[in-house]
């Protein structure tokens, strides 16, 4: 049934048959292109058959009829106006001569507006790698200058929505939302809900018409809005929204048009306050995945750094970093192998492959052999295999690639060097973030210096020894208070505690907890129960 799904008037059999209806009917084809179009959205809603993207772009074809109506109405008001020339000016009282005047220069204008809305249309539906939507989502990529064509792009947006969620005319997938035009969702600053009611005084009455829009601003204060038909999707596709970047700024059409005005200093500000909440965020969930059962017994390195603080949420982020080309690959290895069919898995790599592509290579022992298996897969799909991954779970072999490395095995006793745990994380007050496993004390009080004078948002410490850990958050305009949180051995296990101390304060125990001269617990620490 999906494979049907679609089928009616594809591209460009479509325009063939719209052509001819006007060729034919004329003016009065307009009602049945219209009901053909309305039969086609029905079929194909999103543009699945022929790629989300492309499809948007082709859907530009409907401006042709806005354009032939500006240009009737600029064809009536050149008549008005050249009728008025032959008649004699003599008689004629002022308003006759502003009417004149007024229809050629409406004519004018209807007339250019005409001939832009043609152009962008056929540019948009036949030339798609010169339209607004490639040009968008080209600007949005780390190096614009740099991009592939337009058919990757589409393809490297398309295959972000194959399992999107959608809400009328826009689909919200985990990197792209897609509406009238493409916004990365990282780049998302404004999430604005427009519904309005607007009446208009006619001769017959009172007219009453609704406005409904999704309105979203970038990180570069360009905007982009996307209209409804329902106030249902259109709430549902914000609120999806506002749970992919929830640091965003959020309201109506006032707060919109006042956060789409802010001066240069304004959106600096704003900029700074969403980097530290985001990083802020960012820091409670890996805590928090770390306190309730992440994956201690796998170790992340990429770049040269290294981290026993794995999640799923930071292997995704190394994963988007590899594929807009911030990053080459990254490793993740158990403490213990993983048992796959017929070998033992020791190590997956992931890097990017072609565009958009994900390349994944697992290390294995299969006997007396060594092998690496790898398989190219799409973003979701890699992701899925690496959350299996950190659960201990093999991925299913049976199409991998397959390829012998060496034939020695270790020799019986051997044991593998275990990486330190230790671990300096330091934020800064932009949102930029650093992480060193290898450090000395005096990289200890720099952070803490720089946590006083307001360098350092955030610095994380893992000592190498007794699993101690901690961490200083800077305060805010509310409270400038740091907020400290540290574990303490109690007995076999670790308990967690946090306090509130003034800066100065708190930079002694980043300093001094690592050599034993602090411990939390006392008076004004309060313990926090695992999660």
């Amino acid at each position: 049934m999906k494979e049907k799904k679609g089928a009616f008037l594809r591209w460009p059999w479509n325009v063939v048959a719209y052509v001819l209806l006007f060729a034919v009917l004329r003016l009065f084809a307009i009602p049945v292109v219209l009901l053909l179009m309305w039969v086609q959205e029905r079929n194909n809603p999103h543009g699945v058959r022929e790629g989300y993207c492309l499809s948007r772009t082709r859907k530009r074809l409907t401006w042709l009829l806005w354009a032939l109506g500006a240009l009737v109405m600029a064809a009536g008001m050149g008549v008005v106006f050249v009728t008025g020339l032959d008649q004699d000016r003599a008689l004629w009282e002022l308003s006759d001569h502003v009417t004149q005047w007024a229809a050629g220069g409406g004519a004018v204008l209807l007339a250019l507006l005409a001939l832009w809305l043609g152009y962008t249309a056929l540019r948009d539906a036949f030339f798609p790698e010169r339209s607004a939507l490639a040009r968008s989502i080209r600007s949005q990529l780390p190096c614009p200058e740099e991009a592939p064509p337009a058919a990757e792009l589409f393809a490297m947006v398309d295959r972000d929505l194959v399992e999107a969620l959608w809400f009328g005319p826009v689909g919200v997938g985990r990197e792209w939302v897609l509406g009238d035009g493409a916004n990365r969702i990282d780049r998302i600053r404004g999430i604005f809900v427009i519904n309005e009611l607007h009446q208009h005084q006619t001769q017959t009455g009172v007219r009453t018409s609704r406005e409904m829009e999704l309105a979203l601003i970038d990180d570069r204060w360009q905007r982009t809005g996307t209209s409804f038909n329902s106030l249902k999707d259109l709430q549902a596709a914000a609120d999806c929204l506002a749970l992919r970047a929830p640091e965003a700024a959020r309201g109506g059409k006032s707060q919109c048009i006042a956060f789409w005005t802010m001066d240069e200093s304004g959106r600096e500000e704003f900029e700074r306050d969403f980097r530290q909440r985001q990083s802020r965020r960012l820091s409670e969930q890996v805590r928090q995945e770390a306190v309730g059962g992440g994956s201690q017994d796998m170790i992340l390195a990429w770049g040269g750094e290294v981290t026993s603080r794995v999640s799923l949420s930071l292997a995704e982020e190394r994963l988007g970093r590899c594929l807009a080309g911030e990053e080459t690959s990254f490793t993740l290895t158990p403490s213990r192998p993983v048992a796959g069919e017929g070998c033992a898995l020791r190590a997956l790599r992931a890097s990017a492959a072609e565009t958009g592509m994900v390349r994944l290579t697992l290390e294995a022992d299969s006997g007396e052999e060594r092998l690496e298996l790898a398989r190219v897969l799409d973003p979701a799909a890699a992701r899925r295999v690496i959350a299996g991954w950190l659960r201990r779970e093999a991925p299913d072999l049976a199409d991998w690639d397959r390829r012998r490395v060496s034939a020695g095995r270790p020799k019986t006793g051997a044991v593998p060097a275990r990486p330190s745990q230790a671990r300096l994380s330091l934020v800064y007050a932009s949102g930029a973030a650093e992480n060193h496993t290898t450090f000395t004390a005096e990289d200890v009080r720099l952070a803490a210096e720089g946590l006083v004078d307001g360098r350092y948002q955030l610095a994380d410490l893992t000592h190498p020894e007794g699993y101690l850990w901690i961490r200083v958050t800077a305060g805010d305009r509310s409270d400038g208070r740091c907020t400290v949180e540290a574990t303490r051995p109690e007995g076999e296990t670790l308990g967690f505690y946090t306090a509130k101390m003034p800066p100065r304060e708190a930079a002694a125990w980043l300093t001094g907890y690592p050599r034993g001269q602090y411990l939390p617990g006392g008076q004004g620490w309060k313990r926090v129960k695992k999660a």
